[in-house]
């Protein structure tokens, strides 16, 4: 097994020029990783830099109540006053575009590959499913499920999303499509991280924190089968998030307790690779740069953000995020 060391680099902010929010357009210079939501400012911040010289910089849209960035770091969802709307960045120009219908009050969401749908879910309101995302957004009817929906993926063509959800009863992986009620992919009590397998909408792996495994759930779209992947008997077992390389060679699992991202070959069924996290991560999301991933998210003040690059070396870097500076 290989131990990868966390490399950290911090670099000193600095000011940067060009955005022009007033007119809701924004010009960034340089390469971007993507981009995130600060709860503390209220704002869409893009992550300057390529991993390990990167920083948090300045707001690309402001005034937001919660905010969502596709991995192709171009199109964006964004709450404001409690209308949902789309933003597609072409250019130097932020193209906004509302959601009828879309939900008011969403807390996660997920992607398709190429940007053009996602679902989004709310406590609230339940799950949706949002379409045409890069053109006329369209939104689908709120569907409820029977407990807390603890992960989420959307699959290539965007018309179904995988939700985790967490029950003691009727608990498990469901199948959201917009034509058609929720269905049973497989019963869980404590789903918490899922991925769904790139260029093949046939497969997706799925930890779950109350056994200790990693389930692949094979022709989830027909007859699901379920079948063992992995298992762990560290006793420190609790992913956070999940996600599956470009190639489709390793799978990827976040663990918050014990601080930790573990690599395992799809092929072989074995852990390749485990590198230490200095701080707990909270998910694992691709960035848009290829084979990075977010690990946490902006949360308290000056505290930064941890990105994974998986590269032929597991590497984990901070992001500062340069408030207070």
């Amino acid at each position: 097994m290989l131990n990868s060391k966390v490399l950290v680099f911090c670099l000193c902010a600095f000011l940067m020029g060009g955005l022009t929010l007033a007119a809701q357009e924004a010009l960034l210079s340089g390469p971007v990783s993507g981009s995130v939501y600060d709860p503390a400012s209220r704002s869409l911040r893009p992550i300057v830099g390529l991993p390990g010289a990167s920083y948090l910089g300045d707001p690309l849209i402001a005034d937001l109540d919660w905010a969502a960035a596709a991995p192709d770091g171009r199109t964006m969802l964004a709450l404001r006053s409690g209308r949902l709307w789309a933003v597609r960045q072409t250019g130097s120009a932020l193209l906004w575009a509302g959601i009828d219908g879309g939900l008011a009050s969403p807390e996660r969401a997920a992607w398709s590959a190429d940007g053009s749908a996602a679902a989004i879910y709310s406590s609230r309101q339940g799950l949706q499913l949002l379409r045409s995302l890069g053109d006329t957004p369209a939104a689908g009817p709120a569907v409820e499920l029977a407990g807390r929906v603890t992960a989420l993926a959307v699959e290539a063509s965007g018309a179904c999303a995988v939700a985790g959800v967490e029950a003691e009863r009727d608990g498990g992986i469901y199948l959201v499509c917009a034509d058609a009620a929720p269905k049973l992919l497989v019963g869980l009590a404590h789903p918490a991280a899922l991925a769904l397998a790139p260029n093949n909408n046939d497969a997706l792996f799925v930890a779950d924190r109350g056994s200790g495994q990693i389930l692949e759930v094979r022709n989830f779209r027909g007859e699901a089968a379920v079948m063992p992947f992995a298992a762990d008997a560290s006793g420190s077992w609790d992913p956070v998030g999940a996600a599956v390389s470009g190639d489709g060679a390793f799978l990827y699992v976040a663990h918050r307790s014990a601080k930790r991202v573990d690599a395992y070959e799809v092929a072989s069924r074995t852990l390749a690779s485990r590198i230490a996290i200095e701080w707990e991560p909270t998910l694992l999301e691709p960035l848009a740069v290829k084979s990075v991933f977010l690990l946490k998210s902006p949360g308290g003040r000056d505290e930064p953000l941890l990105v994974l690059e998986a590269g032929r070396e597991l590497a984990v870097y901070f992001v500062p995020s340069g408030r207070g500076q």
